[in-house]
């Protein structure tokens, strides 16, 4: 923070509040998916469908609407902490606990200095898109890596808890951030999941500290190149959305009864944004299986991934502990009409999800029933292999070995054992039993 202990914090925390009503998270139910077999998240095939509630009334005869939720239902800790901080000045602050204390600091810091980190992002972002402009003879392609570095640098790594993360480092052209900084990120292994079923490398991984002493795995993110909003929702019939009955005031969001508004949901928007969604979703649901399976204790278990362009983002949630799966709506990264300045409400929304341990009440249930409203049905798709999912994940995988028709092949011993009496005899019983 800038020197004055006596400066309140910046209002551009607490400006941005009152629009974040906006953002909502559609309730999706998988339909398929090919959840059981060996596949690399780059070839996930997840179909799935927004879960509509069908309800009849005397008034109303027949009404459907989709089944949303709001984030300041989701994130009501947050929320309530930030109002909480409202006034308070960076002496203020002192007083809180450790890890609200950090959060909040780490957000005000981010506003303080929020001019230089847009100089950064617009920077690499130009670069980028004049480099995909340009032809000779054929187009160049712009270099993902160097708008994943920018974001993680200049965004999500200073938002997140302990400002700290891993890029996949098999990623092509890695170098240091092409904004000037000159700053080399981290590189390692960010495989998760295992070879068995869903598994792969995420593009970010964010860590901290919190109460444990070594680093542990907190968020993901993926970076999306080309990931638009269109105005233009797609036609959507009665067959294409899910249906559920409910009875009067059961299982609804408590503080939303309309669609959501400013936005539009996963399945709605044009493009080919609903195909990279599937891997959003699967990385979503293997890495917060993981979170359960490491982490059993946790407070809940909804788990985020961030899935952003230079343009816009979007927030995808899996419930481990519920099987609950939901998705936000697109939300613009910088202003609309103030071209070049990063929207506060796209800030303070990533702060809150990227601390989603601290501020994500989760969803509260007070019947039974109502949770099975809300499953998203991955757990009883993934069929004999929900046990690898809950207990068999594996995280900072380098590689992952091949499997083929549910046996596992260990490529380096296969290799070695070439023309080995142990091979020669392997091929032999093959060929006698296709006699």
């Amino acid at each position: 923070m800038a020197d004055g202990e006596n400066e309140t914090l910046n209002k551009g925390i607490f400006l941005a509040l009152p629009h974040l009503d906006k953002v909502k998270f559609a309730v999706l139910e998988i339909i398929n998916c090919n959840a059981t077999q060996s596949v690399s998240f780059s070839d996930v095939f997840c179909k799935f469908e927004i879960v509509k509630l069908e309800r009849e009334e005397q008034e109303l005869k027949h009404e459907v609407r989709s089944l949303n939720v709001n984030f300041s239902t989701l994130f009501k800790t947050g929320f309530d902490f930030i109002n909480k901080c409202k006034g308070m000045t960076r002496e203020d602050i002192e007083d809180l606990n450790t890890n609200e204390k950090k959060a909040i600091t780490i957000l005000d810091d981010y506003f303080q200095n929020i001019g230089a980190h847009e100089q950064s992002l617009n920077k690499v972002f130009q670069m980028e898109k004049e480099k995909k402009d340009q032809t000779y003879g054929k187009k160049i392609s712009p270099s993902e890596t160097n708008i994943t570095i920018a974001l993680a640098e200049h965004l999500l790594g200073k938002l997140a808890p302990g400002q700290s993360f891993v890029i996949y480092g098999g990623s092509k052209n890695k170098g240091n951030c092409k904004c000037g900084c000159e700053v080399t990120p981290n590189y390692g292994s960010t495989g998760i999941g295992h070879e068995e079923v869903w598994h792969g490398h995420i593009d970010i991984i964010f860590s901290s500290h919190h109460l444990e002493d070594t680093d542990e795995d907190e968020c993901i993110a993926k970076f999306e190149s080309s990931l638009k909003s269109d105005e233009s929702p797609t036609e959507t019939t009665s067959t294409s959305l899910k249906r559920r009955k409910m009875d009067d005031g059961a299982c609804e969001d408590k503080e939303s009864k309309e669609d959501s508004p400013g936005g539009k949901l996963i399945t709605e928007v044009k493009g080919h944004t609903v195909g990279t969604s599937e891997q959003a979703i699967a990385q979503a649901i293997v890495f917060s299986l993981l979170q359960k399976q490491r982490h059993p204790n946790f407070q809940n278990h909804m788990i985020p991934n961030i899935l952003i362009s230079p343009e816009f983002f979007q927030i995808v949630l899996y419930d481990a502990e519920h099987d609950i799966l939901l998705c936000s709506n697109f939300l613009d990264l910088f202003n609309v009409n103030d071209e070049g300045c990063l929207s506060s409400e796209a800030v303070v929304t990533l702060w809150l999800v990227l601390h989603y341990r601290l501020f994500c009440k989760g969803l509260v249930f007070e019947e039974p029933t109502e949770v099975e409203i809300f499953k998203s049905n991955f757990q009883e798709l993934a069929k004999d292999k929900w046990h690898i999912y809950t207990n068999c994940l594996k995280n900072s995988v380098p590689g992952f070995p091949v499997v083929e028709n549910d046996i596992r092949i260990d490529t380096w011993n296969r290799k070695v054992l070439q023309g080995t009496e142990y091979s020669k005899g392997m091929k032999k019983r093959k060929l006698l039993e296709n006699i």
